[in-house]
């Protein structure tokens, strides 16, 4: 098995793992942290990584997907004014991801990340 296959196996048997819980608060509660680890990974490698990295293109594309996760679980009948303040939370996050990315610029990442940790601490509060 080559260095690739190796890295896809681990990757989607962690996955696997940490989804495999029918607990969706938990399940959220994943994918909070596997999204502030990402961008903290995206902005690092920014400022360190060469142009072309796999590592950059990796955290990018894994913290773009765990913000479609949150915004797509995200319930507007119920969660009214908390649902939305979340997405937009969640839009502003995504915004600086994707700014940062485009203009190589990791402060525009960095500066989204505590919004998404505020929301993680608050988020293992709940049971």
């Amino acid at each position: 098995m080559n260095f690739n296959a190796s890295i896809k196996q681990y990757i989607d048997v962690d996955i696997a793992a940490k989804t495999a819980n029918p607990n969706a608060h938990k399940i959220i509660e994943e994918v909070l942290k596997d999204l502030k680890k990402n961008m903290e990974t995206l902005a690092y490698s920014l400022d360190h990584e060469p142009t072309i990295s796999s590592l950059k293109s990796h955290s990018f594309s894994k913290s773009l997907t765990a913000i479609y996760i949150l915004q797509s679980s995200l319930n507007f009948e119920e969660g009214g004014e908390i649902a939305e303040n979340l997405y937009k939370i969640y839009e502003f996050c995504k915004q600086g991801i994707l700014k940062g990315f485009m203009k190589k610029d990791s402060k525009l990442v960095y500066e989204a990340i505590p919004p998404i940790d505020e929301i993680l601490d608050s988020w293992k509060k709940i049971k």
